[in-house]
Parts: C-alpha cells; structure tokens; sequence
C-alpha cells in the first residue's frame, strides 16, 4: 500500500511542477527551490544515523508555504514522522519526485531564455525533421524506373520509334547490371550485417539496459542513450503500460501514452533527452547520458510500480 501511495505522489509531484514552474518563469524560482528542498530532506534520510525530523522540518515547512502541496507531501511526512520511521518509502517517494521533477544540469531562474528557445526550435527546424508529413520517397530501383519512363516519353517524341527501343534496351541493361552490383554486394555482406544486428537489436529491456552500459563505457554515449530510452519503452510495453509502434515519432508516442499520466510525465523528458541526442546532431557527452539514464530508469521505476490508472 505504500509503495502505490509513492506512485501516486510522483504523479502528483507531476502537476505541482509545473504549477511551480510557472511561477519560476515569473522570477520567484519555485522549481528550483522546490526541488532543492526535496534534495535537502532526501539528504536527511539518507545521513548516517538518520535525521528524520530534519527531513520532516523541511517537508512541513514546505506545505506550510504552500497548503497545495499537502496531497503531495503529507504521505511522506507521515512515513517519517511514524515511530519508528519509514524512511525506505520515504525515500522512495522523494527519490521518484526528485527523478521526475529533474531538471538539466546548470538549470536557473530569472535568466533570459530566449536564446535557447530559439536553438530549440531551429533543432526541429532542422533537415533531419524536414519532410515528416510527407509520403516516403521511391527506393533507387524506383527511381531509377521513373527516371527510365521520362527518358523513354522524351526521346519517344525526338528519336521515334526506333530510336526508343534502342535507347531503352540500352537503359535497361545498365539498369540490370547495377542490379546485380548492388545483389552481389548484399549478398557479400550478408554474414557481417546479420552479426551487428544480433549485436544491435533485441527485444529485451535487460538487454538492452546492459548495451547502455557497455556503450557509455566505452564513451559512445548516443548510442547508450538510445539503448537506454530503447530498454524504457520496453519495460512500458511488456507490463502493458504501453503500445509501441517502431514507425511512431516522438509526437505520436507521446499521444498514445496520454491516458496515463504518471507514465506521460516520465517518458515526455526521456524522449527529450532522446531527440536531442540522436536527431539534433549535436554530440552527446558524460553530462547528457547521466540526464538521460535518470530519466530513463525513472520511466521503467514507473512502468513496474504497477497497472497505469487511465484517464477518465
């Protein structure tokens, strides 16, 4: 029973966020000392021995300021104030606020942000988003039998009939033998792709957590956020939080998701964090794999916690 009261307070913690942020963006910085609070009374708990009532201190000064906050944070005063202290739930609770409500490292308040706005959105404006409405493009061989048929109606109207035909058989030759080219190099590969794709895919989310790892340990840290936000829609779609479609963009994943709240608030700044590494092509470091990685495990803590409550 306590462990479904911690989810319920991270999906609480959800909205309050953003409630706080709002009125950071007025310059009173709620956010950031909302969370430096929750940081100081996990600290508390987590000291050797113990300070429960420090923690408790904090929490209720917390919802003094702020009776609104009481849903959030009563449960977990509770849990400490309770003899003897349960700081385990406690902790659980704070550490899935904290996870949840996390914000990028070097983040502040009472700054202009219209210089990053404006990077983001050129992020977004950017080739690799061109064209998402669009109809996917002819493969080569399509192309190449386009390009053959206006050949064909040009030369058909200068050379006549007779010059057609020889002109297309031309063509058309060439065009076999680039097909076998491109046959015999498919097949030539063949082994050594079918070997990287073993390495590369699955359908385990402990699998792919473990590829993660071993990626940012050898400093490929795009390809560990992508195992890693890979292995979190997994965890979502095997305990059924989640129906994941490989062709979805980040827009209709999000969508999907909507009916169930404490999820959407888990996975919507994982997905962030995912976009921008792989699709922006700016290069991912240490800093932006430990973001990604919290966020991550915060989507697959949420996805075992238990069945999603949907949305009425």
């Amino acid at each position: 029973m306590r462990r479904l009261c911690a989810a319920l307070v991270v999906a609480a913690g959800c909205g309050i966020g953003a409630q706080m942020t709002h009125a950071a963006a007025a310059g009173s910085c709620a956010a950031l000392q909302y969370l430096a609070a929750l940081n100081q009374a996990d600290a508390a708990l987590a000291a050797a021995p113990s300070r429960p009532s420090a923690a408790a201190a904090v929490l209720t000064g917390l919802v003094t300021a702020d009776p609104s906050l009481q849903h959030t944070l009563t449960p977990i005063i509770r849990d400490v104030d309770a003899s003897p202290p349960d700081t385990t739930d406690a902790r659980a609770s704070l550490d899935g606020l904290i996870q949840v409500l996390a914000l990028p490292p070097g983040a502040t308040c009472a700054v202009d942000s219209s210089s990053a706005r404006a990077a983001l959105n050129d992020v977004y404006r950017s080739r690799v988003f061109a064209n998402l409405d669009q109809n996917s493009q002819p493969g080569w061989l399509g192309q190449i039998l386009n390009w053959i048929d206006s050949l064909l109606n040009a030369t058909g109207r200068t050379l006549g009939a007779a010059g057609s035909i020889a002109l297309g058989s031309a063509v058309f030759l060439a065009a076999l033998a680039l097909a076998w080219w491109r046959l015999r190099g498919t097949l030539g590969s063949r082994v050594a792709r079918a070997i990287e794709k073993q390495d590369d895919t699955g359908d385990d989310p402990a699998r792919e957590w473990t590829l993660a790892s071993r990626a940012a340990e050898r400093g490929r840290y795009r390809d560990a956020i992508r195992h890693a936000f890979r292995s979190a829609l997994l965890d979502a779609a095997w305990r059924g939080r989640l129906a994941v479609d490989a062709s979805w963009t980040t827009r209709e994943l999000l969508a999907a998701a909507r009916g169930d709240a404490d999820l959407v608030a888990a996975l919507a700044p994982a997905a962030a964090m995912f976009d921008r590494a792989w699709y922006s092509g700016e290069p991912a470091g240490a800093e932006e794999w430990e973001v990604a990685r919290a966020r991550c495990e915060a989507v697959r803590s949420i996805a075992r916690s238990r069945a999603p409550e949907r949305a009425a």
